[in-house]
This record gives structure tokens, sequence and C-alpha cells, in this order.
């Protein structure tokens, strides 16, 4: 739900960039919106994201997840469902036992592509992800989800340079290639698992001190 950094990295133009955003919805489920240039995303921040944020929990939003699709459709928007097996909300079992086979049903109806691997959670949500790509029917993304410097790039999509590294033509070719390649390093081991605990340790100190 933070543009600032695409936005930075564009007009730096050191480096060939795609503008995009992970939305984190009310549902809980994440998409990945990417546009053709960073006007776009910047007008889809200011209409689909700046007025639902949270004054906690950053990585989610009061957005409904079908409106955050067609948001995005009616923007030009590329979006990719991110880490369909991740635990909790983020997993499409979840959504399909919280709210039915309809909601799942109007994700993937929305969505242009799912995350195929995801570099940032366990490899069994991986493999699951994996084995419904075949079967779904939508084309597909990389990406390590990094949140260090350390992981940047350790798993990402290839895109063709050959007709420019705009971010227009960065967009067409995630769109359209047919032989779209994709790095695939590693995945969530035991030994990243504590920060999760950390994290809730934190939430929860917040709550408790807001109670006194």
């Amino acid at each position: 739900n933070e543009i600032r950094g695409s936005t930075s990295l564009f007009e730096r133009e050191q480096v060939p960039m795609l503008p995009g955003v992970e939305v984190g919805t009310e549902e809980g489920v994440d998409l990945l919106v990417y546009f053709a240039a960073a006007e776009a995303l910047e007008e889809f921040y200011i209409d689909a994201i700046e007025p639902f944020l949270r004054t906690r929990f950053m990585v989610r939003s009061w957005i409904q997840s079908a409106r955050c699709l067609q948001v995005a459709r009616e923007m030009g928007g590329y979006v990719s469902l991110a880490h369909p097996f991740a635990l909790g909300r983020k997993s499409l079992d979840y959504q399909h036992g919280r709210r039915g086979e309809s909601f799942v049903q109007t994700i993937m109806e929305g969505v242009d592509a799912i995350e195929l691997h995801n570099g940032g959670i366990h490899r069994k949500a991986n493999f699951k992800a994996k084995a419904y790509s075949a079967t779904c029917g939508k084309r597909l993304t990389v990406g390590s989800d990094s949140h260090r410097l350390g992981t940047i790039g350790s798993s990402g999509t290839y895109l063709n340079t050959a007709s420019g590294n705009s971010p227009a033509a960065l967009f067409e070719d995630l769109k359209t290639a047919a032989d779209l390649q994709f790095k695939v390093k590693g995945s969530v081991t035991a030994a990243h698992l504590p920060l999760l605990g950390i994290i809730a340790l934190k939430h929860t100190r917040h709550f408790m001190r807001r109670q006194r």
C-alpha cells in the first residue's frame, strides 16, 4: 500500500523499472498491480489506496478486492494475485472456506496472472501455487517479495528489453510475451520464522498499551 519507493526509482532513471504496488485488501487478499507509466500508478494510488489506508497495519487497507480489481482494470493496470497459498487470509484456501467459491471465482476472473513463486514464503505454499498454475488458466509472475537488501533479485520475472527498457515496453512484455522466463531461488526456512513472532509481539504490545 505504498508507492513512494516505486515512483522514486522511476524518477531517478538509473535502472529499468515497472511502476507497481502491492495492495493489501480488506479481505486479506494481496494484489500486485502494475502500470505502463508512473503517472497511472499515482492516479491509481490516489483513487484506490489512499482513501482506504488504515492507521495501523499498513499491509492491509479497507478497499475490497473486487473494487480494487475493477479500478485497476479501468485504469489499464495488470494484476497478479500474490502468493495465492501463503498463510492465513492471503490464501485462496482460506478465502474459499471463509467467503465461499463465488468470492474466489471473482478474484480469479479479475486477475490477469498469479504468482507462480514467491521468494518470501514457505516452499510448500510455492509447490501448491505451481500445481494450481497448471489448471487455473492464468499468466504467471515471480517475485522475491524482498524486505531486505540481501534478497532483492533472488527471484523474479525476466522481461525482454529488445523493444526497449521503458516502463511501457516492459509492461507490454509482461502482459503479452509468450515465453516469459523466471528466476526461482530458495524459499523461507525455519531460520526466518522468528521474525513473524517479533512482529506479532510488537502489535500485541501496541494494543495492550492502548487498552491501558
